[in-house]
């Protein structure tokens, strides 16, 4: 969530984490279809 304020330039304290939590199951289809080097995070290089 805070990286996600930073990239968007708004305070950390702006976003809830219920929002969050949508938004994030709203992109698992998306992601599942991913491999682990593809993941943002995740990846390993």
């Amino acid at each position: 969530m805070f990286q996600a304020s930073q990239q968007a330039g708004i305070s950390p304290l702006r976003l809830g984490f219920t929002g969050t939590l949508k938004v994030i199951r709203a992109a698992i289809p998306e992601f599942q279809h991913l491999s682990s080097e593809q993941l943002p995070f995740f990846g390993h290089g």
